[in-house]
């Protein structure tokens, strides 16, 4: 997917981070010596240059957390993002901070973008909207503070899959699938992959599987009596309270978020940026220490 940034240009620095505001300040004058319009911000204030009609690109300096609270603000427009990595893990980010001005100069002559679906979610209650949004990287449907299990009706598209005990549920994009959902014994997905992974967070019995199922589908949850205190969380960021027979419905997005340049691959993701891949075990060698 080709792509001609123009109009302005946001800067986004982690809050908190003295080095990330320094960084997004020489970023800002560097890209207005080329004749750019740009404007620093920082991360976690709510700002109407957000939502201004000619933004063109936000250029994020923090953490994975960081990136994905900026693209929830601008999902569903053509805006892409640049993630320049000021995280512990970095795994959405594409360009390390000691290598900034070479980054950005190559990803903004590529004009190539990558697109990522979403999670668009309702929350309702007797028939009336509660809550809703998007998540980028996962919703989670989980007990409250007490460790008693989640009763819910299950519905695929419309579908009645069946009534579930559980600690929780989980659908996440194939993005989002290396947090929590592989951690929960879900299925690790391909950033290319067009589909969203359903992963019930310790059945009661293991009476059911994880899944991935098509890009598009609709999940309906439907609380139960017998629930005890149950919430909902967007990208372990933003959650929700929720009360017997109230209804979540998730419905996977695709094309909402976008990413400029080629990135990193896959694999070289796993490998530099997670630990899933950090210590394989070797074909005729010894296994690391604890595995």
């Amino acid at each position: 997917m080709d792509i001609n940034v123009t109009g302005s240009i946001l800067i986004v620095a982690k809050a908190r981070v003295a080095a990330a505001s320094e960084l997004a300040e020489k970023i800002a004058r560097w890209l207005r010596e080329q004749g750019r319009k740009a404007s620093v911000l920082v991360a976690g204030v709510d700002s109407p240059l957000y939502s201004d009609p000619a933004l063109g690109l936000v250029v994020v300096l923090g953490g994975d957390g960081t990136i994905l609270g900026c693209a929830r603000k601008v999902i569903g427009r053509r805006v892409p993002l640049v993630c320049i990595n000021f995280g512990r893990v970095g795994f959405l980010s594409d360009i390390e901070p000691e290598n900034w001005r070479e980054g950005l100069a190559e990803v903004l002559a590529s004009k190539e973008m990558r697109s990522m679906s979403a999670l668009r979610w309702r929350l309702m209650r007797y028939g009336h909207d509660v809550a809703h949004g998007y998540a980028v990287n996962d919703v989670v449907l989980s007990h409250g503070a007490l460790a008693r299990l989640v009763l819910a009706d299950i519905f695929i598209d419309g579908e009645f899959m069946g009534t579930v005990r559980a600690d929780g549920f989980l659908l996440s994009t194939p993005m989002g699938s290396s947090g929590y959902s592989v951690s929960a014994g879900g299925p690790l997905l391909s950033p290319a992959a067009v589909g969203v992974a359903f992963v019930p967070i310790c059945p009661f019995l293991n009476t059911i599987p994880p899944m991935v199922f098509p890009c598009g589908t609709v999940f309906r949850f439907e609380l139960k009596p017998g629930t005890a205190e149950s919430c909902v969380t967007l990208d372990g960021q933003d959650g929700q309270d929720m009360q017997t027979h109230d209804v979540l419905e998730v419905e996977s997005v695709p094309d909402c978020v976008f990413l400029l340049g080629r990135g990193l691959s896959f694999i070289e993701r796993l490998r530099t940026r997670s630990f899933i891949l950090q210590n394989p075990i070797r074909r005729g060698g010894n296994a690391p220490s604890g595995l």
